[in-house]
């Protein structure tokens, strides 16, 4: 990491065997996963769900998860003991989409989220860059960190992620993208699904353009996400995935941008949007990202992906968000500022951008 600034996020660097990765970081990021467990209580006990209940929802996936992802639950496992918390806790934490909408509600605080990739086509570097803003609790600034992955084969990540939590955006050393955006419909919460952290780990994961997208469409999801994957060698694509089906978004002119709301126009008919229903200021967040890229393909650098997501129409609900109360001790805003350069495979995250900030940067290679 170099630049670092007084409100950079800590990096947690983990390698080696799966046990051993997950108890480095539990160890590493243990004082911000105890305070992501102690905030999600508050969370989850504002929609009427006891922590208790929470892990009980959580340690429903375990023997799924068992099944299909061993070495990520045995990272989970790690991550319990090195932190000092239970299982079920860090289970929790990387379930929380599908404890706070259990029941398909659609009043509860949602991530936010607008993204955009340019492709090397429209860039002035010829480079690909990718990027987003993260809308959420407020509080979860505090516990957000960046990790950095080194496998056994020598395989890398770099993920912006909350403390605890396996994935959430973030770059490898093959070149690969991803940036996520909630969505939500008439078919989420399958209980044979795999919850959301684990399918962006295992494509970032992945060694190839092509391994990536197959295991964006081949992984049973619990819940709907859209995914957002580049490849630093010139692609990309949007599948805004949901339970049983996934849909897709090309790039337009070299730029692609995705809020939290269906595009594809075969979703449009077949699903039921829910997510709108809470957020829609979706809809212009993603069409005035779009259109101030547009304007400038052939040019794209990464200060117009700062300008672009420092939009503050609409304002406090902007590209931007301002803070916004959402209960007594909980408040929801932009809480970073995630951008990307796969070429070079380097990181810059800026929290709470909707304030003075600054960003650091954060390097694949130590």
């Amino acid at each position: 990491m170099t630049n670092p600034n007084q409100n950079a996020l800590p990096l947690i660097d983990v390698s080696g065997a799966p046990d051993a990765r997950g108890r480095s970081y539990g160890e590493q990021a243990a004082d911000r996963i105890v305070l992501g467990i102690s905030n999600y209580k508050t969370t989850f006990s504002n929609l009427d769900i006891s922590w208790d209940e929470a892990c009980s929802i959580a340690s429903n996936f375990m023997p799924i998860l068992d099944r299909d992802e061993p070495e990520l639950l045995a990272e989970i496992q790690g991550i319990a003991s090195g932190a000092a918390v239970n299982i079920e806790e860090v289970l929790a934490l990387n379930c929380r989409t599908e404890i706070i909408y259990r029941n398909g509600d659609t009043t509860e605080p949602t991530d936010g989220c607008t993204g955009i990739i340019a492709l090397p086509c429209a860039t002035a570097s010829r480079h690909l860059l990718h990027g987003q803003n993260w809308d959420w609790l407020e509080e979860c600034a505090n516990t957000a960190v960046v990790l950095r992955i080194t496998y056994e084969n020598g395989h890398q990540i770099l993920t912006q992620t909350e403390a605890g939590i396996l994935a959430r955006c973030g770059l490898n050393s093959s070149g690969i993208g991803l940036t996520g955006n909630f969505l939500k419909c008439d078919r989420d919460n399958n209980p044979n699904g795999i919850p959301i952290p684990f399918v962006r780990r295992r494509i970032l994961e992945q060694r190839s353009y092509y391994c990536a997208m197959e295991v964006a469409l081949n992984t049973r999801k619990s819940f709907s996400t859209n995914l957002m994957i580049s490849d630093a060698e010139g692609e990309c694509i949007d599948f805004e995935a949901v339970p049983g089906e996934t849909f897709w978004v090309q790039p337009d002119n070299g730029v692609l941008v995705h809020a939290n709301h269906f595009e594809s126009a075969a979703a449009q008919v077949k699903i039921n949007d829910k997510g709108m229903l809470v957020i829609p200021c979706t809809f212009y967040r993603s069409r005035r990202v779009r259109e101030f890229m547009q304007q400038r393909v052939g040019s794209i650098d990464l200060d117009h992906f700062k300008q672009a997501l420092s939009d503050k129409y609409g304002s406090p609900r902007g590209v931007c968000a301002d803070p916004v109360t959402i209960s007594d001790d909980s408040t929801w805003s932009t809480i970073a500022t995630i951008l990307m350069d796969l070429t070079e495979r380097t990181m810059w995250v800026a929290a709470r951008p909707y304030g003075k900030h600054s960003y650091t940067r954060y390097d694949l290679v130590s």
